[in-house]
């Protein structure tokens, strides 16, 4: 028989269904990277990636373990986040232009004050720095797809050397002394920036944030002693250092956080594509095997879509001039009686597979397998004049091969074989588990033809030797002796005897084989199945080539995937290049209300920044009462409110109201930029309060020394310049007034702050632009007027310089600005990078969609050939011809339903257009069959296949927990549907007679027992079953009456435990099993109460049997 077709849902449910898998695969690539220990890397069909507990990573906190245990994944990632991170590279460059132009304007200025030869050295590096700086933009901008990656490689280390080179140079500003103070905002913003843009690892930003304050700390080392407080300050330094390499940390990890899960997305999206293009290959190969390519494409096409017109839409079409092929195994049915069942599908399979590869040699196209007969066409869909010499080539090669099982099972089986020549209509039947199938007169007369043939013989009727053109010798077959069809078409037959032009002589073949791409002669035609066999061990190696192949392709896909994803015009495309907006409000919609826990866990910085100032400002600042209080106030309020933002982001269960709270500030953009906002306030008002309420030291505790350096210096400076020292100086030295410290860092801690901002994820550029300036300006008016005089006295005291530019209180107030411009451009970046990422991820989301929804429509043809149970088991493997699938049941109904006068109805005259529109009115009555296996009531039962207008099914096939023991109305509930949807089909019937006016009648056999099914062909499956219990219904069918469904005596016992009521007919002569006593099904007993039924049989009424 033909390849079973099973009812499946329908495209939504399918499609929900895959949705619900497409969500716990997101949820178990969303909670966690766990994975099976040694699972590569690149395995098909892997979603998770282990984390590496062991090295440093084991110390860390779960939330921060985020490097891959395998080395595959993580180089891989490494490369991507190395390319991810150059797009940084132009800020980078940017923000040390920037210094470096402040830095030769200081210099600049610093001319009236110093020798040029105490400055050439600095300035002559700053030029070089600046130019290379420059003309590295230059490169980066115009030419990055073209630089080498050892290029790309050695940016980040020119630049930090430039980094270096700038802090050097600023603490040389001044000749004596070098302060621990000085450079120290340099220092604290390149930290930051080693983390932020360079492309390195964690221990490499580390090493070099090290160094960097190691550098700096030694260049202040090596002053001239003794210096006040230094102690103090180098204290307050290292605090400030520590701070900012952890703020760098803290965003190293967020922005890692990002990309591993950008990276893990596209992983999985790209699994996914290719993963659903290896299974479509499958699919198209599974269905190109069933269905014609132009079929099978109008057929995805029009999948799901909405039938608008009076009649479903049928794929059928007429083809003129086909030779048709039917082949039938002679003492199948003994085989059947003496083989087991996978002997027998083991056998069934190697031979039909054997058929299938001669047709494909021969240019067949096959059609079905129905049980134990094969047949196929030749000529279409793709018309050949040699399509008849093709059919007998393929006939007489296929009793060749009938040979190997003969000598196998020792018996005498034989192929009979039949073709004709003639029109058909070729298509599918029913919307849905479509079948390839040919409808005609003539598709007819070459069944009939195979049936009045010989065993072991050709038979070919007189239109298809008509087509042979002399190529081989026949002999009269005599046919229509056998046959009442073919004395009724007046068709002359024969037998071929012999081959007169051996293949590919004669066919179009011959042309391509003179051309060196020719067939296998003869004696290759006849080779038994061991050949077979050798091909499928060379199959079985090339299997694992192709493995091998999909994961370089995979690999190099990825590799392509992540590295090669041009996003930046992408950005430019979607928003708003200056705001950076995106430009459909739906999209920005969505980017702001992303919950994400890191925007909430950002907040952490601020309490830390302040804690941290706190303890710097108690060691370089002579503290009051007011900085005493609100200071540490100030780092226990925004703890207070970062720890009640972020605890509950860590907690499962906790305060309903706390956890509450964070889910809106997760949710709510407004409120968690409120509570920002509120934590910057506090900072800027403990910062305003402690600086305006700060002690004043008195002038007299100043050590002397510091007196002897300024003189020092200005000696110094006067051998050059003649120098005096300033009136303002001496006038200082006499005034009894107080002054700060180190007024300097009240500088760095807004520093600092600022940087904290940039730590801040999920808030916008232009928010953090407001703050950013906020600082800034509030910075700006404390140097330049709150504490200007204390920073001209720290001057006069240090350095001895008063009325010059370069004065802390100019130079600290140019720095906040520099630095704020600088985060400025970072933020900028790091949004372009955020939004980049979201689109990023939306793209994948679009494509896990696309994925799941190709994915639903190849399902959907899939299983419309192979039944669900059975698809999940044959697809997904790359199967040869010797990987079978078969099973065993013990208890299955099976039900034929045929129309007998349909023949009577069908006629190819130019009315019905050639016989379509006939087959347009089968076309709805199957689809409005298959219609009702949709209904829960009937989901037992599955459509096995239509043999013209006959529809078959069968129950019990998918119970995979059948107990024999079990009571009979449990047992056999199965069967129950299987009569209830046979009198619905009659139901169906009489509604569409009544609508169309029509007097079609169904003649039904339903039968029950054991069966063997399985699937026929790997590179051509068809599901089919076996067995007597098929054998009986069908004849159950073919011998009853119209209107009428026939059971056998068993059958009707079982019913009749759910109340069906049933007619004895008598004994009736079945092929194979003799005389067997059968009944006709009455009805429910329900139902025949309400509505008494008269027997309409011809037959003497016999007496009606019921349960007692």
């Amino acid at each position: 028989m033909k390849n079973a077709e099973t009812n499946h849902n329908s495209t939504n449910k399918m499609k929900s269904a895959l949705n619900e898998d497409e969500l716990d695969m997101r949820e178990t690539r969303k909670h966690g990277s766990g994975g099976e220990e040694g699972v590569s890397f690149l395995s098909r069909g892997e979603t998770e990636l282990k984390i590496d507990r062991s090295g440093l990573q084991r110390y860390l906190p779960q939330c921060l373990q985020f490097a891959f245990a395998e080395k595959s994944a993580e180089g891989l990632y490494r490369e991507y986040y190395r390319i991810e991170k150059r797009r940084n590279t132009k800020t980078l460059l940017l923000v040390l232009c920037l210094v470096d132009i402040f830095l030769l304007v200081t210099y600049a200025a610093a001319y009236r004050i110093r020798a040029p030869e105490f400055l050439s050295g600095q300035v002559i590096f700053l030029a070089a720095a600046l130019l290379i700086l420059i003309v590295t933009f230059i490169i980066v901008r115009c030419f990055s797809s073209k630089l080498p990656s050892k290029l790309w490689d050695s940016i980040p280390f020119v630049a930090w050397f430039i980094q270096l080179g700038h802090l050097v140079c600023d603490m040389w500003l001044y000749s004596v002394p070098r302060m621990p103070g000085d450079s120290v905002a340099w220092a604290l913003l390149y930290t930051y920036m080693v983390y932020l843009l360079l492309p390195l690892r964690l221990s490499v930003c580390l090493i070099l944030s090290i160094v960097m304050a190691f550098v700096h700390l030694l260049l202040v080392g090596v002053l001239p002693k003794p210096i006040d407080f230094t102690e103090n300050q180098l204290g307050a330094n290292v605090l400030l250092f520590v701070c900012a390499n952890l703020l760098g940390t803290l965003s190293y990890f967020f922005l890692e956080r990002r990309q591993r899960r950008a990276f893990l997305e596209t992983r999985q999206s790209l699994e996914a594509k290719l993963v659903l293009e290896e299974e479509s290959q499958e699919q198209e190969l599974l269905l190109l095997s069933v269905l014609p390519a132009h079929v099978a494409a109008d057929i995805r096409n029009d999948l799901g879509e909405v039938v608008t017109g009076q009649f479903k839409k049928i794929y059928m079409k007429r083809h003129e001039n086909v030779s048709i092929l039917f082949a039938d195994i002679v003492g199948f049915t003994a085989i059947s009686s003496t083989c087991t069942a996978p002997e027998l599908v083991k056998i069934l399979n190697e031979l039909f597979a054997r058929f299938d590869k001669l047709s494909e040699k021969y240019h067949q196209l096959r059609i079905k397998i129905l049980g134990d007969c094969y047949y196929c066409i030749s000529g279409a869909p793709e018309e050949r004049p040699d399509h008849a010499v093709l059919c007998v080539h393929m006939g007489l090669s296929m009793v060749d091969a009938i040979k190997s099982v003969r000598e196998k099972t020792n018996s005498g089986v034989d192929m009979r074989v039949g073709v004709h020549t003639g029109a058909i209509l070729a298509g599918v039947m029913g919307q849905r588990q479509w079948q390839f199938d040919v409808y005609s007169r003539d598709v007819v007369l070459a069944n009939k033809m195979e049936s009045s043939g010989m065993p072991g013989r050709v038979h070919i009727s007189e239109k298809t030797l008509s087509f042979l053109n002399g190529e081989f010798e026949v002999t009269a077959g005599d046919g229509m002796s056998r046959e009442e069809a073919l004395r009724s078409a007046g068709l002359e037959t024969y037998f071929i005897v012999r081959v007169l032009k051996p293949y590919p002589m004669g066919t179009l073949d011959e042309k391509t084989e003179q051309n060196g791409r020719g067939g296998k002669d003869e004696s290759e035609i006849q080779n038994n199945f061991d050949d077979d066999l050798e091909n499928q061990d060379e199959t079985s190696k090339l299997t694992g080539e192709g493995e091998k192949n999909f994961l370089e392709d995979y690999k190099a896909r990825l590799h392509e995937e992540l590295l090669g994803r041009d996003t930046k015009g992408h950005i430019r495309e979607h928003a708003n290049i200056l705001t950076l907006f995106f430009k459909n409000p739906v999209l920005e919609k969505e980017f702001r209300k992303i919950k994400d826990t890191v925007s909430v866990v950002s907040l952490s910085g601020l309490p830390l920044i302040l804690f941290f100032c706190t303890a710097a400002y108690f060691l370089v600042m002579s503290g009051s009462i007011v900085a005493a209080v609100c200071l540490p106030a100030g780092v226990l309020l925004l703890s207070a409110i970062a720890t009640i933002c972020i605890v509950p982001v860590g907690l499962k269960t906790g305060p309903p109201m706390l956890l509450r709270a964070c889910n809106k500030i997760l949710e709510r953009p407004c409120l968690r930029f409120t509570i920002i906002f509120i934590m910057v306030i506090i900072w800027c008002v403990v910062h305003i309060l402690s600086t305006i309420y700060s002690n004043h030291w008195p002038k007299s505790v100043e050590p002397i020394v510091a007196h002897t350096l300024v003189e020092r210096f200005y000696q110094n400076a006067s051998s050059t310049r003649n120098a005096t020292f300033p009136a303002r100086y001496h006038q200082h030295n006499q005034d009894p007034t107080r002054t700060h410290n180190f007024p300097q860092y009240l500088t760095y801690f807004a520093v600092l702050e600022l940087i904290g901002l940039t730590v801040l994820t999920h808030l916008s550029h232009l928010a953090k632009f407001c703050l950013t300036v906020m600082i800034a300006v509030i910075q700006g008016y404390i140097n330049t007027l709150i504490v200007r005089e204390s920073l001209d006295y720290y001057d006069q005291r240090t350095y001895g310089v008063s009325d010059t530019n370069v004065v802390h209180s100019v130079t600290l107030t140019v720095i906040v600005v520099i630095v704020a411009i600088c985060l400025i451009l970072i933020n900028r970046q790091l949004e372009i990078t955020s939004r980049r990422l979201f689109l990023w991820q939306k793209d994948v989301e679009a494509q896990r969609e696309k994925v799941a929804d190709m994915r639903v429509k190849n399902e959907a043809l899939v299983y419309n050939i192979l039944p669900p149970h059975v698809a999940k088991h044959f697809l997904g493997q790359r199967k040869k011809d010797e990987e079978l699938y078969s099973k065993s049941y013990e208890a299955v109904g099976v039900l034929f339903a045929a129309m007998p006068n349909f023949s009577d109805f069908y006629t190819e005259d130019s009315v019905n257009n050639q016989g379509l529109e006939c087959l347009r009115f089968l076309n709805e009555v199957i689809s409005d069959y298959d219609a009702l296996l949709d209904q829960e009531r009937f989901k037992a039962i599955i459509k096995i296949k239509t043999i013209g207008s006959t529809y078959m099914a069968a129950s019990g096939l998918t119970d995979d927990n059948f107990d024999p023991n079990a009571p009979v109305k449990v047992k056999w509930a199965h069967l129950a549907q299987l009569t209830e949807f046979a009198l619905t089909l009659k139901e169906t019937l009489a509604n569409i007679n009544k609508e169309s006016f029509n007097n079609f009648l169904l003649r039904m056999g339903i039968n029950q027992g054991p069966i063997t099914a399985g699937v026929i062909g790997a590179r051509k499956p068809h599901y089919d079953m076996w067995g007597n219990t098929v054998n009986v219904a069908s004849r159950m069918e073919s011998t009853g009456k119209a209107g009428c469904i026939q059971v056998v005596e068993e059958t009707a016992r079982i019913l009749e435990e759910f109340d069906y009521v049933f007619e004895q007919r008598g004994m009736v002569a079945v092929k194979g099993k003799g005389n067997l006593m059968t009944y006709y099904l009455l009805g429910r007993k329900s139902d025949l109460k309400n509505s008494p039924v008269k027997s309409n049989l011809d037959d003497k009424p016999a007496v009606a049997t019921s349960s007692s």
